[in-house]
């Protein structure tokens, strides 16, 4: 009769399918609300629908692997359970799509066309989104403090191999922690889903705006620090930032873009003119990251801390939607006819931005220990049991 053994040749196949499931899961939605942003009536069968659920397939596939390795570790294993800790978080967060999947048909077909995030279906399956994008930074995490400390972790944990996957998990966490921005304060949702008025809306509007500038720059903040101390490689920050500059750039961005300048309504051309003008810009506000990360290496805490806080603003300017909102209003080319009233704006953000970057900094230690696990650093080698 076949047995399975705990095989570290296993773990981190069932990590990089796991990390791509997580990408495709956030690719696919970023691309969905921009397609819910331009108004585009939809069915579920939508190609980034498609994109997401395959995602969600092959997370499960790794959490369910993941579920089988761990039934063969010993309780007294601690390291081999610590390498698994990830792909449980993330099954978590495939149950939890399961249940949204066809709770999502369901609303699509019963209620039709649902532009706002915070719906029951939509809550549902943004908090699946997340737990599985945060369940592979666990994991991938794991994997190279593994690989650090000298463990075994068989024939496919090359060095590069686990850098690549954790850029991809790492630039797949701060979009779903964006993603988490954008489903607490969505405003419209919120009024959709609890019936609060058309008074609250426009009393809460104001403070949409500020709030998401703020949390969004926290969030690059924490991010971009964790990056630095955690994976600790020079250009692991430039490549987090990179990669998550070109998902906004193209799933949302370049795609609204592309849609509305195919429009025969000539206002919905100058609005996908104005938004193709801001993605020289917001691929820009990468350059500002990547000085960070050249010019400061690990060891120098208090000079990384403050670093981190500085880059939160050009951070949150990644993200698309907002920033989009914030440089442009719409209706300014960025380049070319910013006007001053949209600069002061700017320059007001900036600094309750650089506050949050700073916090978001300082929270970076308990992130850190939740990525991190000292059973992997204590232990002298992981092998088949």
């Amino acid at each position: 009769m076949f047995k399975l053994k705990f095989s570290p040749n296993l773990v981190t196949p069932a990590h990089i399918v796991g990390v791509v499931g997580a990408f495709l899961q956030i690719s696919g939605g970023t691309w969905d609300v921009a397609s819910h942003v331009m108004g585009i009536v939809e069915t579920f069968f939508t190609i980034p629908h498609m994109i997401l659920y395959a995602g969600v397939g092959l997370s499960l596939l790794a959490s369910l692997t993941g579920l089988a390795l761990t039934r063969t570790v010993s309780l007294n294993n601690k390291p081999q359970s610590a390498l698994l800790t990830g792909l449980k978080v993330s099954l978590i967060g495939g149950v939890l799509q399961l249940v949204a999947g066809p709770f999502d048909f369901w609303w699509h077909s019963t209620y039709g066309f649902d532009p706002h995030l915070f719906t029951p279906s939509h809550s549902l399956l943004i908090t699946g989104i997340i737990l599985s994008g945060v369940g592979m930074a666990i994991g991938t995490t794991r994997l190279v403090q593994a690989s650090r400390s000298g463990l075994s972790l068989g024939r496919f944990a090359s060095v590069k191999l686990l850098g690549l996957l954790s850029v991809v998990a790492f630039s797949t966490l701060w979009l779903d922690l964006n993603g988490l921005v954008y489903l607490i304060t969505d405003v419209d949702g919120l009024n959709y889903t609890f019936h609060l008025g058309d008074a609250w809306v426009n009393q809460a509007g104001p403070v949409q705006f500020v709030a998401i500038g703020i949390l969004l720059a926290g969030v690059g903040g924490l991010v971009v620090l964790t990056t630095k101390r955690t994976l600790g490689w020079t250009g692991a920050v430039s490549a987090v930032t990179l990669l998550t500059a070109v998902v906004v750039a193209s799933a949302n961005l370049g795609f609204r873009a592309w849609y509305l300048t195919n429009s025969v309504n000539p206002a919905n051309v100058a609005a996908g003119n104005i938004i193709a003008s801001f993605i020289p810009l917001q691929l820009l506000f990468v350059v500002p990251l990547i000085i960070f990360d050249l010019v400061l290496r690990p060891g120098r805490e208090r000079w990384l801390t403050l670093g981190s806080a500085l880059m939160a603003p050009f951070a949150s300017y990644l993200d698309g939607f907002y920033s989009v909102a914030l440089w442009t209003n719409g209706v300014h080319n960025p380049v070319m006819e910013l006007p001053l009233s949209r600069l002061i704006l700017i320059a007001a953000m900036a600094a309750p931005m650089l506050g949050a970057g700073a916090v978001g900094a300082g929270y970076q230690a308990r992130l850190g220990k939740v990525l991190v696990s000292s059973e992997l650093s204590l232990s002298p080698r992981l092998g088949v049991k």
